[in-house]
């Protein structure tokens, strides 16, 4: 459970300009993993790639979704 304290802190974060930063090296990271082929050589193994990739997305995305979530929250 995220503390009172915890939460400001996010949200200062948040507010801060330099994370514009931080979101900006997000999306770099997606896109690198996106642009990742994600073909193998068998459709089994291709299909494993792709899903553990666009988790990885998803987790991402996940996280930073969350964390705007608590500031909200705050």
């Amino acid at each position: 459970m995220i503390t009172k304290p915890e939460q400001s802190q996010i949200k200062q974060l948040l507010q801060d300009p330099k994370w514009q930063t931080i979101e900006r090296v997000v999306e770099l990271v997606i896109e690198r993993i996106k642009d990742n082929s994600s073909l193998r050589e068998t459709n089994d193994e291709t299909l494993r790639e792709f899903l553990l990739q666009e988790g990885q997305v998803r987790g991402i995305r996940i996280f930073i979704k969350e964390l705007y979530e608590i500031a909200q929250n705050e």
